[in-house]
């Protein structure tokens, strides 16, 4: 079931179902520095094979918070790049990098 079909009782529910996954937030604050390709966040994310990278890309794009654009070009050329509601969660996630390097030692 995905995501935004399931039933909530309270909308940090709903907010925190949507990051839970192990490397959703990471992918979404990558994103936030503009259009990426596969091979930037398998350089980036430290310890994401690529299969479960694209496992999460492929969630993120069926729940409508990033969108991809394929280029009719060789080598085969792929962007990633954040809709309006995955923008809607960066102040979020500014929020845990913030309280993250405050505790972080």
């Amino acid at each position: 079931k995905e995501i935004m079909e399931q039933t909530y009782t309270c909308p940090v529910e709903l907010t925190q179902k949507i990051i839970s996954k192990k490397w959703t937030a990471i992918i979404l604050w990558r994103l936030r520095l503009g259009k990426q390709r596969l091979k930037d966040f398998k350089n980036d994310i430290n310890g994401c094979n690529e299969k479960m990278l694209i496992e999460h890309l492929n969630l993120l794009l069926k729940e409508n918070f990033i969108e991809k654009t394929e280029y009719d070009i060789y080598p085969k050329k792929t962007e990633y790049i954040l809709t309006e509601k995955g923008e809607a969660l960066l102040p979020i996630l500014t929020l845990m990098q913030e309280y993250g390097k405050k505790y972080l030692e």
